[in-house]
């Protein structure tokens, strides 16, 4: 398993499709992954550290959780079958380890919340990630509707949103 951070949230130029990347700062590689409009919405409110005026679901989920004494110990997003990937979130509950199957959006944005760390499998990442140059980063772009864009500007960079474009 590698471990990984929430390098950004964007729109992918061309479909104007959400999507989250995964960075892989000991590798180099980043994950795209296509997700929905309400979750990058809350990926994104958590990245800014912007708090809801009332509890979003994620954030109930979270509190929910906590109060039944439940501890989400990862989260990996652990296969990619037909252009769609699959996520387990890792709970201990009582001493017991549990897995349950998520989608990989659902599982980050719960991840975010309770500071649990995020993984990718490996073999998941040698067929989705994108090596990308020595400090090197993706420079996100505002339009004027306040989403990000993904200039595609140099050949990884058109090798992420090739991949955006397909893996959803």
């Amino acid at each position: 398993m590698i471990q990984v951070r929430v390098m950004a949230v964007g729109v992918e130029p061309t479909s104007k499709w959400p999507f989250v990347l995964l960075k892989d700062d000991e590798g180099g590689m980043v994950l795209p992954i296509g997700i929905g409009f309400f979750e990058a919405n809350q990926i994104s409110m958590k990245l800014e550290n912007r708090e809801p005026p009332r509890p979003m679901p994620y954030d109930l989920l979270r509190s929910i959780l906590e109060q039944l004494g439940v501890t989400v110990e990862k989260v990996v997003v652990n296969a990619l079958a037909q252009n769609t990937f699959f996520a387990l979130i890792t709970l201990k509950v009582d001493g017991q380890t549990l897995e349950i199957d998520s989608r990989p959006s659902d599982a980050i944005a719960l991840a975010l919340r309770v500071q649990a760390p995020i993984y990718v499998a490996e073999e998941v990442m040698e067929e989705a990630g994108v090596q990308m140059r020595e400090q090197e980063d993706i420079q996100l772009e505002s339009t004027p509707e306040g989403e990000a864009e993904v200039p595609a500007t140099t050949e990884e960079e058109e090798e992420l949103d090739k991949r955006i474009g397909v893996l959803r």
